[in-house]
């Protein structure tokens, strides 16, 4: 995925990989709401522009899932 104007991928999705741990996040779905929270909390921070395609971002940053998955058990 490219980069979005003050938008960092990999940046969102430690946030959200830090978010959900600290919440003890174990299913797809509170994982998906974290996504969502932390996008709509970028959109009216500014840091990501509505002009930007969010929906594709969410759903790129959803598709992390396994990967923040297959690491709950080791902390």
């Amino acid at each position: 995925m490219k980069e979005n104007s003050g938008f960092d991928f990999n940046q969102a999705y430690a946030a959200i990989k830090e978010q959900a741990e600290a919440e003890g996040i174990t299913t797809k779905d509170g994982y998906d709401t974290i996504v969502e929270d932390y996008i709509n909390a970028s959109l009216g921070d500014g840091v990501l522009s509505v002009d930007e395609d969010s929906e594709a971002i969410i759903e790129e940053l959803r598709s992390m899932w396994p990967e923040y998955e297959k690491n709950i058990n080791i902390h």
